[in-house]
């Protein structure tokens, strides 16, 4: 739930938004989270991380980005930032790469990789699908969390009745598998399945089921008037869906022009760059619900203390998550620039003497942050991450961040010429986000802009 965290602050700024409002609230927002979205979201996809683990690192930067954006305007946003991230990593376990054939009419079966034709529509629709099942639950949970407390009942009902829907989806695949796996009429799916049939069977079911847990969700959130959810979830869920989809055209090269760049990690970026900028179009719904919020029903009682260290324990968590994932996938990659080890001989899952040398000061950076940072929590009597701006170095320790961001996307892309998009995107991030800072100290200070 998003409440005030300086009053005062807040008010200058929803006072202060004038004809350059779009451009601060919306345009520089979408810049700055689709631009490190795409680095993220291409780090994500890159040798050295799993599924969920993956995709915590997008996630948990989104979040933290959200938290900084929204403390600069004097709202605290740090139990927001955790299950933002938590929510989208949970679509790292979802599969999808079988589709980028499918669009190019072509369906792989068979020990010898046979390929025998599928209607292009039909890849398509799939995408959409996983891009649903990746945004839903980063939207859904972002929704729960932005609506503040429920009574029992409430949240029975919102966790029972969409795992219900889920399971009947998964009976309903079970029981109409025509309808969910192409050239199921050839009689392919009989018998021991090769890799590839094993591969679809599994990746429709499992994106099917979680399409049918983002409808039944939304469906709750319809019957209870959670409307906070409702357009959280349109937006981040059914939003991805669609740009999920827009951004794999992009693997139609590998028909039109093979080898001329890897396809696939310009998809990645395009995909993280449309992901982020959903979510930042949701931020400025979601402060917008905070002007009507205080506007009627005035200032918030200040939360008690348990629930200010809650929240900085939470904070904490989303930057230690981030920094020890992203540490740990790019210690692969730094080995291998260092000649430790031969990357044709090691994977992501391996962990030899090498690599343990080259992710043990990354992690005690990562660990010492946070035992810092929970110190300060329970031995401080400030209520940590909601001071003042004003003598901090939030905004220089954010943009190192993305320059940490930056550092490890180059690293893990070294030396495909992709890089250079990696340090375009990093160069848009910084631009946008130095304006925004100049802006908010201009607002902070009662200066025009």
């Amino acid at each position: 739930m998003l409440t005030l965290a300086e009053p005062t602050t807040y008010e200058k700024h929803r006072l202060g938004r004038g004809k350059a409002a779009l451009l601060y609230e919306i345009w520089l927002p979408i810049l700055l989270f689709g631009s490190i979205g795409a680095i993220t979201w291409a780090i994500r996809g890159t040798d050295g991380w799993g599924g969920i683990d993956g995709t915590i690192v997008p996630g948990m930067t989104w979040g933290l980005l959200w938290y900084y954006l929204c403390r600069r305007k004097g709202i605290d946003a740090r139990g927001v930032s955790l299950w933002l991230g938590l929510g989208i990593a949970l679509g790292g376990e979802l599969g999808y790469g079988q589709y980028v054939s499918w669009i190019q009419g072509n369906f792989y079966m068979g020990v010898g990789d046979e390929i025998i034709h599928v209607a292009p529509w039909i890849g398509y629709v799939w995408f959409a699908i996983a891009g649903i099942g990746w945004g839903a639950p980063g939207g859904i949970l972002l929704g729960w969390t932005l609506g503040g407390k429920g009574t029992f009942g409430r949240w029975a009902v919102r966790l029972v009745a969409p795992a219900l829907a889920g399971y009947l989806a998964w009976l309903l695949v079970r029981g109409c598998p025509f309808l969910f796996f192409p050239n199921h009429s050839l009689g392919i799916y009989k018998g021991e399945l090769d890799h590839h049939l094993e591969r679809t069977v599994y990746t429709n079911t499992q994106n099917f089921v979680v399409l049918a847990w983002w409808i039944g969700a939304m469906i709750v959130a319809a019957f209870q008037r959670d409307r906070t959810t409702l357009v959280v979830g349109a937006l981040i869920g059914g939003g991805f869906g669609i740009g999920f989809t827009l951004g794999a055209l992009w693997c139609l090269g590998y028909t039109y022009a093979p080898g001329y760049i890897d396809w696939w990690k310009i998809w990645e970026l395009n995909a993280g760059f449309n992901l982020g900028l959903l979510y930042a179009v949701t931020l400025y719904w979601a402060i917008r619900q905070v002007d009507k919020t205080q506007q009627e029903n005035g200032l918030p009682p200040s939360p008690s203390e348990p629930v200010k260290k809650l929240r900085g324990l939470s904070l904490v968590a989303s930057l230690f998550l981030l920094l020890y994932v992203m540490f740990r996938g790019a210690s692969l990659r730094t080995g291998v620039l260092l000649e430790l080890y031969d990357p044709k001989n090691i994977n992501q899952y391996d962990w030899p003497l090498a690599r343990t040398l080259v992710f043990a000061p990354m992690a005690a950076v990562a660990i010492g942050i946070a035992l810092v940072g929970v110190w300060r929590i329970l031995m401080s009597p400030r209520d940590f991450g909601v001071q003042t701006v004003k003598g901090t170095r939030l905004p220089e320790r954010t943009i190192d961040l993305f320059t940490t961001i930056g550092l490890v996307g180059a690293i893990t892309i070294w030396p495909s010429e992709i890089g250079v998009l990696y340090a375009l995107f990093l160069c848009f991030a910084t631009f946008a986000l130095t304006r925004l800072n100049r802006h908010f100290d201009s607002v902070d200070a009662g200066e025009p802009d």
